[in-house]
């Protein structure tokens, strides 16, 4: 891989792993700032998601600093990476704190807000890698933040009409790799 080519692929999965560990400490503290169990279980459940992210960026990162290619994306879901897996952020993103007055429906907004942020980001790095297996996994990351969205709308939706939170294992089968 060119050094160019690298650096920018580099460059663009260390923006990506930030990003997946914003949201895993996000979705934790979400998860003790919900009282209702199945409000816990949504929030954990994509902390959880955030950490496969992680683990997949990460070995993905490692095989190109290493100088090789892109891992194919069915490799990159199961890959350990050779680095303990780093899960905290540089710098806690103060968007995405929960105040202390914050409702469940706010917590769920500001989930909404933060999976939109991560689509977009994933959607333009997509278009800005040249390398197939590389637009293949942004592609991915890009629909996993579009169905966290989806799942957390139909939630919010639900507990604002309904009074109740919404958790279908059937619908959201949390992380499974594809």
């Amino acid at each position: 891989m060119e050094e160019a080519v690298c650096k920018a692929a580099l460059a663009a999965l260390d923006r990506a792993l930030e990003v997946e560990r914003q949201g895993k400490v996000f979705y934790e503290e979400a998860a003790r700032h919900v009282q209702d169990p199945a409000g816990k279980a949504v929030f954990e459940a994509l902390a959880r998601d955030e950490v496969e992210h992680i683990r997949l960026l990460q070995a993905q990162y490692e095989k190109i600093e290493s100088g090789q290619e892109w891992l194919a994306l069915d490799e990159a879901k199961v890959c350990e990476p050779q680095a303990p897996v780093r899960l905290f952020p540089q710098k806690k993103d103060v968007a995405l704190t929960i105040g202390s007055k914050a409702t469940d429906a706010d917590a769920l907004r500001l989930a909404m807000a933060f999976e939109e942020k991560g689509y977009q980001a994933y959607s333009q790095a997509q278009k800005e890698t040249d390398d197939p297996t590389g637009k293949e996994v942004f592609a991915f990351l890009a629909k996993q933040e579009n169905d966290h969205f989806v799942y957390l709308q139909k939630t919010l939706d639900y507990l604002t009409n309904q009074g109740a939170w919404y958790f279908d294992a059937q619908e959201f089968p949390m992380f499974d790799g594809g």
